[in-house]
């Protein structure tokens, strides 16, 4: 049985390791970090982070690292109440403050691509020293509005970063709607902007660390 008492999210992490890690070029790792029924606070994801590093200190400097939860509306009410959209926290990290922040997130699909509708960010300063030396010292925490009928649509989502990088993959879907979505019922085939108030309730239940930085006043 699905619980309704909170949302669904999937925490997934892409790395991209240096030349030297590999004689065919820089590597770009996917890792899917598992589901969750519960918020996700600032300790789980500077923990991903760190487990990261540690995992991968050995390649360090690494120019850049990635990290995204997508949390679903918990049942069809507020899934209209969101105009069909889940939210999507992107987490990058970087050795060049230049790079960031991102100057496009979008899904490419067959029929074209589709820029995500960001909400919010804050840059801040990596203080772990294992992260900054490996992942680097600059850190962008940012919310975006995933439309429910991309997620079940075949295509990539992609980030391009200022400088450096276009195209930057945090994962492909392969069109097979996910269980959150399917429990949802019919949708519409478009998305809205929801009310400011709605989407930062939400934010607060599944983000609360972050909507407290981020949210407006």
């Amino acid at each position: 049985m699905i619980n309704n008492t909170c949302a669904f999210s999937v925490l997934l992490a892409v790395i991209c390791l240096p030349r030297l890690a590999s004689p065919q070029g820089v590597r770009h790792i996917e890792r899917a970090l598992g589901w969750s029924r519960s918020p996700v606070s600032d300790a789980a994801l500077d923990g991903r982070l760190a487990q990261a590093a540690l995992q991968y200190r050995s390649y360090a400097p690494i120019p850049r690292f990635a990290l995204y939860d997508l949390a679903y509306p918990k049942d069809s009410a507020e899934a209209a109440q969101l105009g069909s959209n889940a939210v999507l926290v992107v987490i990058a990290v970087v050795q060049d403050s230049a790079e960031l922040p991102f100057t496009r997130l979008y899904m490419s699909t067959e029929s074209g691509t589709e820029d995500l509708l960001p909400v919010a960010s804050i840059a801040s300063h990596v203080t772990d020293s294992v992260v900054a030396n490996t992942l680097g010292r600059f850190r962008l925490d940012a919310l975006y509005l995933l439309p429910l009928s991309l997620r079940a649509t075949p295509g990539e989502l992609l980030a391009d970063f200022a400088i450096h990088r276009r195209g930057f993959r945090l994962t492909a879907f392969s069109g097979e709607v996910p269980g959150p979505v399917a429990q949802l019922g019919r949708l519409p085939g478009h998305s809205t902007f929801p009310p400011s108030s709605v989407l930062w309730a939400f934010v607060r239940r599944e983000y609360p660390d972050l909507a407290s930085v981020l949210a407006p006043n």
